[in-house]
């Protein structure tokens, strides 16, 4: 969990910003910021993520971003 502290006077620009605050007004502070949102996973490469999606028959050796873009351009060309 990332935190963020702030060593700080309430004056009345923080208390405009964040109402909440305005009871502490001319009061020195320490306010402390804490990121409750859950770590992010790893993200993955085009690569992985395409595998990922796929479901490949028994069998069938992986595909690649190569043969994949090769498959497109074939396609594309009536082959």
């Amino acid at each position: 969990m990332n935190a963020i502290r702030i060593d700080t006077t309430i004056d009345e620009a923080v208390a405009r910003a964040i109402p909440a605050l305005r009871p502490l007004l001319g009061r020195h502070v320490e306010l402390i910021a804490l990121d409750s949102a859950p770590p992010r996973e790893r993200e993955l490469t085009v690569e992985e993520f395409l595998a990922a999606r796929i479901a490949l028959p028994t069998g069938t050796s992986p595909i690649s971003l190569e043969d994949m873009e090769r498959a497109i351009a074939e396609g594309a060309l009536g082959r």
